[in-house]
């Protein structure tokens, strides 16, 4: 099985189980997921939710390379992000203790699935990214409305450049609400299975991180359109590598992450899910999705071909074209 459910005394255990894929969710573990939890919302003998992953890892996202190679015709490219978000939604609602062992890789649709929950337990190999712009995608599963409401504009500069937090990053910003040494997780996992309750493990010293080091001079660049962020950094002390981190993503995920954020400022969370299932409706036939998927996750060369090419050809009036409303609702 890719998810296993179990019930141990009074707790729901969610465990994906993909680990050869870095447990990246697909629409049937999605599925699973939503039923299962929607079961557990009204069982009485259910008290609290435990999610985590097998392996060495949490969840890489949403297995975007099998929605990629599908068949148009499938319509998995709609059906996967509409049970996804709507999973999403779900567990933002969930009415019971709902806690995520964030081991390892925690990535996109991994987000999406603990976000939204009450605890999420950093560990020292947590690593925490949102890095849709490097596959011609944009943040998804809710980023416009937690990334939005990240102080100093860290949430779009995580959208832009997909940068990885490390556990004391991740605890500073207040993504992960408790830290637990990792041999110490079988301990904490056993007292909140028996017990509902969380140990308390003093957090990890923080180190010289250039984002906390940097946060006011992210918060000034960061702001505006693209070709201003990109000039303000140019500009700055921030390191050059930033400036090349960006440029190598894709054209039109940059203009449309930086407008979704900002739209995301102002909405609730259901709001944003539909003005992302929406957008993702318009942006997996890009081609810059396919050029991506198979760049990053097939043929592996990262070097796709983007359209357009360059920055200064992205078309405004197309970028907010993708904002219109249509017929793709979610809810």
């Amino acid at each position: 099985m890719e998810i296993n459910f179990e019930i141990i005394r009074s707790t729901g255990v969610i465990t994906l189980n993909r680990p050869q894929a870095l447990n990246a969710l697909n629409i049937e573990m999605a599925k699973q997921f939503s039923e299962t939890l929607n079961k557990w919302s009204k069982d009485k003998n259910i008290k609290r939710v435990l999610l985590k992953g097998e392996g060495k890892h949490f969840c890489a996202g949403g297995d975007v390379k099998k929605v990629h190679l599908s068949d148009n015709k499938s319509n998995l490219k709609k059906n996967f992000f509409s049970t996804e978000y709507k999973l999403n939604y779900e567990i933002y609602n969930f009415p019971k203790p709902y806690m995520s062992i964030w081991k390892g890789v925690v990535m996109g649709g991994g987000v999406g699935l603990s976000i939204f929950g009450d605890y999420r337990i950093v560990t020292d190999t947590t690593q925490f990214a949102m890095p849709e712009t490097a596959i011609g995608f944009f943040p998804d599963v809710g980023g416009s409305y937690f990334l939005s409401r990240l102080k100093n504009n860290i949430g779009l500069f995580l959208g832009l450049t997909g940068y990885i937090l490390n556990a004391n990053e991740i605890l500073s910003l207040k993504l992960g609400t408790h830290y637990c040494p990792i041999h110490e997780l079988d301990n904490l996992i056993d007292e909140y299975i028996s017990k509902g309750t969380i140990k308390n493990f003093t957090k990890i010293s923080l180190d010289n991180s250039s984002i906390l080091i940097n946060t006011n001079l992210i918060s000034e660049c960061f702001n505006g359109n693209i070709p201003n962020i990109l000039n303000k950094i140019k500009n700055s002390s921030l390191n050059d590598k930033l400036y090349q981190n960006i440029t190598n993503k894709c054209p039109m995920s940059l203009f449309v992450t930086n407008e979704l954020i900002r739209k995301g400022r102002e909405k609730s969370l259901e709001e944003c899910l539909e003005m992302e299932y929406n957008l993702s409706q318009k942006m997996v036939y890009r081609n810059d999705f396919s050029q991506g998927i198979d760049a990053v996750l097939i043929s592996k060369t990262h070097k796709p071909k983007w359209d357009p090419e360059l920055l200064k050809d992205i078309n405004l009036n197309e970028v907010e074209s993708f904002f219109e409303e249509n017929k793709n609702q979610l809810f």
